[in-house]
């Protein structure tokens, strides 16, 4: 059960959620990091509805599950927050991937990473997200150039008891150095 502020809250994040589908539908030119087009099938529900409440789409899923927190965890330097998007056990070479992570971190001192959500497709507990993503980084070496990346990214995703989980994204080596 909900009390009355987590259901306030639950609302307002749903709202916020539909504005930005909305927004990004009406204009097709947001900021990164909002919903510009999806194209779904339902998935499975990941929380029961509270009265009166829609349940979430699988975009407003995939976003809340895995976009924002690699989005922030990509921007704090946080390992840990970017691996726990991942599932590690149907993700093909985990550890390259996790190395990837730990290597970027250690060679950049700040990053920006944003995206726009562009379609996301399901079939049961399979999806894939398609954004456009950018990423400014700034090394730690003042002798080396910044790092800036623009692309459209494929991520495949695999839902989990714990929501939805990358199990890989294309292409591969848009971390790499």
């Amino acid at each position: 059960m909900h009390d009355s502020a987590d259901s306030i809250r639950i609302v307002k994040r749903r709202w916020r959620c539909a504005g930005l589908a909305l927004l990004g539908l009406l204009l097709c030119a947001g900021e990164p990091g909002t919903v510009a087009q999806t194209q779904q099938e339902p998935a499975p529900e990941q929380e029961p509805p509270a009265s009166g409440l829609q349940p979430l789409t699988v975009t407003e899923q995939v976003i809340r599950d895995v976009l924002q927190p690699l989005q922030r965890g990509i921007e704090e330097h946080n390992l840990r927050q970017v691996l726990d998007v991942f599932d590690p056990q149907e993700t093909p070479d985990y550890a390259r991937l996790r190395d990837q992570f730990r290597a970027f971190f250690s060679q950049n001192e700040t990053v920006r990473f944003r995206y726009k959500v562009l379609q996301v497709t399901s079939d049961k507990d399979h999806a894939t997200a398609i954004a456009e993503v950018d990423m400014v980084a700034t090394p730690m070496d003042e002798t080396r150039l910044g790092v800036q990346r623009s692309t459209q990214m494929s991520f495949q995703l695999k839902l989990g008891p714990k929501g939805w989980k990358l199990v890989g994204f294309k292409p591969g080596d848009f971390f790499a150095q």
